[in-house]
């Protein structure tokens, strides 16, 4: 499938892409860059479209759908890339997705590199393991808990697949240990917490950066990859939007626009100024794209977190696929089928609504490969366990068949992204003489695109430059009223800013009006009419 993807895209790209990269990972392997526009010389010189993905191992399905994603525009909405440029990352964390492709039980997230993730001063000494030998790594469950591994859950009634956390104020008592797959190696009193793989990417970011987990890094941007990610977006100022696939979603359910961090200045995920813009992108991504479920995981250190909060870049984290709806059970034909039905409806439900919804669309849809049924197994250390549960990756990756679905209603919705730029427009200059030798000029700069030509975050944290517009070609003591250089910092869809200058023009004076929006690559140039005698 991949494979016949590319080779279309290889075919359909001619002129309109380039291949390189922005550097190399922990391993050596380079970090790809994808840079499509039309034509691809002048890439740089228009606004852009940031799209990262694969920075979490766990999420496979990202370097794959951003691989279609990348055919699909290309075959199907390549005129947009005459006026915006789109700058593809699809592998950001190679060492991971080689790990991955070899088969091993358990699945790789974060880096290559080796962290000591108990503090113990060993690395990788009490990896997860397959016990059983299915090929994964799943989890345990047992009973007779011990001071070391405590009882914390018990089996949900609504189905004893699921397990659940104790309700004190039903009576409830946990009878069961839950632990992933593996033995305590290094007698610690905890199982498989020290295995391979290194720093998790999207906890390696500055915004809200968790500097106690280990897998976060021992500092910000600690690895080749997201700090060589870091420096692209800061050499690129005409990135005016990014889309981040990966575990996060911040599409499906809408951001919190309360909390603020330390600080007091800064959103933890959205400033209330900018959550009706979002909210129009969010809405045309749940028509088209027709997502509606998503996971809920806090952006501590994301890269999304950071694009938006420090760049202030608007950016849309996507898991790219979520759970889907279960299939309606066949028609009761007969008495025995009505009967179970019935007892279908009457049902315990689970307590988590989500699990169960999962539980029943791996049973009906995807032939029960969802999750792996508990099976007794005997525990060099614990005695009888029961192994199970979900399959790795299950609840985060489509099915493969999926995909060229999936990335052909997401490359309309990035195309229609790209419709709703701002763009800007310069009306005038008019000129009213006052005297013979001083006039009065006036311009009008407006938004007609439908979004914001700066998130109102952006305004706040000055990391992208306002638009800009300028008075050349006149002595500044010629200028009576106005400033040389005006800065406008946003302008809404629709919204025009005025202005004004009082010149002193001698005849032999060539005044022209400049703006230039390093974010949208405008620069435009009026010549102001001079009648001085």
């Amino acid at each position: 499938m991949k494979i016949i993807f590319c080779l279309i895209a290889a075919v359909l790209s001619q002129d309109v892409s380039k291949t390189t990269s922005i550097g190399r990972s922990n391993e050596g392997r380079p970090l790809e860059l994808i840079v499509l526009a039309d034509p691809i010389e002048t890439a740089d010189e228009q606004p852009a479209l940031l799209i990262v993905a694969g920075l979490d191992g766990r999420h496979e399905m990202g370097p794959l759908l951003a691989d279609q994603i990348m055919a699909q525009i290309l075959e199907n909405h390549r005129a947009l890339l005459s006026e915006y440029t789109i700058y593809l990352l699809p592998r950001m964390n190679p060492d991971a997705a080689a790990s991955n492709a070899q088969g091993a039980p358990l699945i790789q997230r974060g880096t290559s590199g080796n962290i000591d993730d108990d503090r113990d001063g060993m690395i990788n000494e009490d990896a997860p393991r397959d016990l059983n030998g299915d090929g994964m790594i799943t989890m345990m469950r047992w009973r007779d808990a011990t001071l070391e591994t405590p009882a914390t859950h018990l089996k949900d009634p609504a189905d004893d697949r699921l397990m659940k956390t104790p309700d004190r104020t039903k009576g409830e008592r946990a009878v069961y240990s839950l632990a992933i797959e593996g033995i305590d190696a290094d007698g610690d009193g905890r199982i498989g917490e020290d295995g391979p793989g290194g720093v998790v990417l999207d906890h390696n970011f500055m915004h809200l950066w968790p500097e106690h987990q280990p897998n976060a890094g021992p500092y910000q941007l600690s690895e080749s990859e997201s700090r060589a990610l870091a420096e692209f977006v800061i050499a690129h100022p005409n990135i005016g939007a990014a889309i981040v696939y990966g575990p996060h979603d911040n599409l499906v359910h809408e951001p919190n626009t309360k909390d603020k961090d330390i600080t007091g200045r800064i959103p933890k995920q959205l400033s209330n100024d900018d959550k009706d813009t979002h909210r129009l992108v969010a809405d045309a991504y749940k028509d088209i794209v027709a997502q509606e479920h998503a996971t809920r995981i806090s952006n501590e250190g994301s890269l999304h977190g950071w694009l938006y909060a420090h760049r202030g870049i608007p950016t849309y984290a996507s898991t790219g696929w979520g759970r889907p709806k279960p299939s309606e059970l066949p028609a009761a034909d007969t008495p025995e089928d009505e009967e179970a039905e019935t007892d279908d409806e009457d049902a315990l439900e689970p307590a988590d609504p989500e699990e169960g919804q999962w539980l029943i669309y791996s049973d009906r849809d995807r032939n029960g490969s969802g999750f792996v049924a508990w099976e007794q197994f005997d525990h060099p250390s614990l005695g009888t366990v029961e192994i199970g549960g979900w399959t790795p990756g299950f609840k985060m990756n489509a099915p493969t068949e999926e995909l060229p679905a999936l990335a052909a209603r997401h490359a309309e919705w990035i195309a229609h992204l790209t419709s709703m730029q701002p763009q800007l427009e310069l009306i005038g200059p008019t000129v009213q003489a006052i005297s013979n030798q001083v006039a009065q000029i006036r311009i009008s700069i407006v938004n007609t695109g439908s979004l914001p030509t700066r998130s109102a975050h952006a305004t706040r944290t000055r990391a992208t430059t306002p638009t800009l517009v300028k008075l050349n070609g006149i002595p500044l003591d010629h200028i009576l009223q106005g400033q040389q250089t005006v800065q406008i910092d946003r302008l809404k869809p629709g919204e025009e800013e005025t202005i004004t200058w009082t010149l002193r023009l001698t005849p032999d004076a060539q005044p022209t009006i400049t703006v230039e929006d390093s974010v949208l690559n405008v620069t435009m140039e009026r010549i102001v009419e001079n009648n001085a005698q």
